[in-house]
């Protein structure tokens, strides 16, 4: 098994100008308290987490609208570091259009307590190609599948548009291109725009799954 989840703690970078992760201490048994709680806050985009049409669709369903079938099942992993972008010929030329779940490693350095924002974005034709291909899910260790300064979020709208689940700021540092099962399920957090999740691939046909599910 390998886990793909970044770090989630106070280090872990945040979007600029987002809510970075916070935790306090309501009680503590270092001051006494019979037990420990404690409370967090944070944006649901820090972190390993999975976008909703929501986040940039103001009619986009919420994350209760999930199918949580694309979240489980087998998925490819690619190595698109150093390209300019995810485009038509780079897919073509990684053998990923029709794969039923896609990874793409994008940052040259992956490092969680850094942003990054030095990373190849996914062309608007190519998630079309995706999409047309049968891709369930698209998952990438970046924090965006468009660029930091886009306005238009053509990507996310291309996927979000067919139902496709994103998945942003995954590590991918020990998964080889290849062939995997993947498990990434979001929490069942129903009214917000996107929800963290905690993502492992195992070997390719660990899981029995019917494939309509």
């Amino acid at each position: 098994m390998i886990d793909i989840t970044q770090p989630l703690g106070s280090q872990t970078a945040a979007w600029p100008g987002d809510s970075p992760f916070e935790i306090d201490w309501t009680l503590h048994t270092s001051r006494g308290d019979n037990v420990t709680l404690s409370r967090v806050s944070f944006s649901p985009h820090v972190g390993t987490h999975a976008d909703a049409p929501a986040h940039y669709d103001v009619d986009g369903p919420l994350t209760g609208g999930f199918e949580l079938g694309a979240f489980l099942g087998p998925v490819r992993v690619i190595d698109a570091r150093g390209a300019k972008a995810v485009d038509l010929s780079l897919l073509e030329s990684l053998e990923a259009l029709g794969a039923p779940r896609l990874l793409v490693r994008s940052v040259p350095q992956l490092r969680p307590e850094r942003f990054a924002s030095d990373f190849p974005p996914l062309a608007p034709d190519a998630a079309d190609a995706l999409v047309r291909s049968g891709l369930r899910l698209y998952g990438t260790d970046a924090p965006s599948v468009d660029p930091v300064q886009s306005a238009t979020m053509s990507a996310h709208r291309v996927l979000g548009a067919a139902g496709v689940p994103i998945i942003e700021n995954l590590d991918l540092s020990l998964a080889e291109p290849g062939d995997y099962d993947l498990v990434a399920l979001p929490l069942r957090m129903v009214e917000a725009e996107a929800a963290p999740l905690r993502a492992v691939l195992l070997p390719a046909g660990s899981l029995r799954l019917d494939p309509s599910a």
